[in-house]
């Protein structure tokens, strides 16, 4: 009965740990952004559908600031991007989107290249700091410098820039789904400004990208950004470069795989409050990958997840044998160690018990000797009910007890007949 309550305590616990939700950190920003926007639906999807993970968030002013929470512990998760600095601390869990470079300038500059801005000062667009590994890289392929000013995301500073000419040019990244707050403001921008933007081509992109594998080689089609006319007027050479959510290293594998599978089951559904969702794809698994995959991310990916039943089936199978025999060792070591409170037992006096009876003088000494058989036999009784493993010990017992009946009888007999023999000698001795 105590095994059983122990072992239903133990289930119900193991129950209630497996089937409690695990909640995960996850580090981004800033409040506001896309990717913000993204994580915020993306965790209350998982707690409508009550699912086994769920994430909150942990806003940062950026994405380097992202990744320097969960570096510093302070979440489990991030949102980065791929030129961050990189850190043996991460592994990919998915990639949430892949965006385009763009660089647009007023069209009268006569701007053909990034080469071509040599001496130029570029306005970046986004989140702070987001941007400035870009530009470093651009700049030193094209050896060229110049000054960069860093603007508020908002049509009002955007359009007095360009209008005083106080940028010669801006750099941003946007998703191509046109939801993006830097793409909405530029836009509000080209709409509302009379100065006609042209979009400037990284023709060298290819070179780049293999110069720097954190982004890669594409284009801005045509009409990618919609209007009337169309934006971009035709295709656009440029880099691309990918958004990740990472994790640390040491999250459980099986957390990940849960939380993997979730962002994939969910992300149709989340679109409707994040339009960034449909851009989600799976992270390369290749060995050289930019980030390399966490190893959970990378079980879902293969399409090797497990069930709860075949991840504990070893446990199941050799639980009980492993608690048997735990259990018969914690018995026989509870004898060993467990100081014997019975009386010494009959075999192991034996010879004592026969000298006893051959030495006795009388019928009394006869009868105690008797007395201490007879508590050997009900003891002997009582260990052959309780343990069968004792049954060699118990015959054995049992012909001593005969042998020594024999003998208690035999010396009884002799001792009546002495006793009877000088009863007849005192006789003729009184009658003279």
């Amino acid at each position: 009965m105590a095994a059983v309550a122990v072992t239903s305590a133990v289930a119900a616990a193991a129950w209630m740990h497996l089937s409690k939700p695990t909640i995960l950190k996850v580090a981004v920003g800033p409040p506001g952004f896309a990717d913000a926007e993204l994580m915020a639906a993306f965790g209350r999807a998982l707690t409508a559908n009550k699912k086994n993970v769920r994430i909150t968030l942990e806003p940062a002013p950026g994405p380097h600031e992202a990744l320097g929470k969960l570096i510093n512990g302070e979440a489990e998760l991030a949102v980065m991007r791929a030129d961050a600095p990189p850190t043996e601390r991460i592994r990919a869990i998915a990639i949430l989107h892949t965006d385009p470079v763009v660089i647009v300038t007023p069209e009268k500059t006569k701007i053909d290249d990034f080469g071509d801005l040599k001496g130029k000062t570029i306005g970046l667009l986004g989140p702070p700091g987001a941007n400035d590994a870009l530009l470093a890289t651009l700049r030193k392929h094209y050896a060229v410098k110049g000054e960069t000013k860093t603007l508020a995301v908002s049509p009002a500073v955007v359009m007095a820039s360009v209008r005083e000419k106080a940028v010669d040019a801006l750099l941003f990244v946007v998703p191509t789904t046109r939801s993006s707050r830097v793409g909405e403001t530029w836009l509000a921008v080209t709409n509302a400004s009379r100065r006609k933007l042209t979009f400037v081509p990284i023709e060298d992109a290819a070179a780049i990208a293999a110069m720097a594998p954190a982004y890669e080689a594409g284009e801005i089609a045509a009409g990618q950004f919609g209007g009337s006319p169309m934006l971009p007027e035709e295709s656009v050479t440029t880099l691309q470069v990918a958004t990740y959510l990472v994790a640390d290293r040491n999250v459980p594998s099986d957390v990940v795989s849960l939380l993997t599978r979730s962002l994939f089951e969910e992300r149709q559904k989340v679109s409707a409050d994040s339009a960034i969702a449909t851009l989600i794809k799976a992270a390369s698994t290749d060995k050289d990958a930019i980030i390399p995959v966490h190893p959970g991310a990378k079980v879902y990916y293969d399409g090797e997840e497990t069930t709860l039943m075949e991840r504990y089936a070893d446990w199941l199978f050799y639980g009980p044998m492993l608690l048997g025999a735990l259990g018969s060792a914690l018995v026989g070591l509870r004898r060993f160690l467990q100081p014997d409170t019975t009386d010494p037992p009959l075999v192991p006096r034996f010879g004592f018990v026969v000298s006893a009876i051959k030495e006795a003088r009388s019928t009394s000494e006869l009868d105690a000797l008797r007395a201490d058989l007879d508590a050997a036999v009900e003891r002997l009784a009582a260990k052959s009910m309780h343990a069968a493993s004792d049954a060699e010990r118990t015959a054995v017992g049992t012909l001593a007890i005969s042998y020594i009946n024999q003998l208690l009888a035999e010396r009884r007999q002799t001792l009546l007949s002495e006793s009877n023999g000088q009863s007849l000698g005192e006789a003729p001795r009184a009658a003279e």
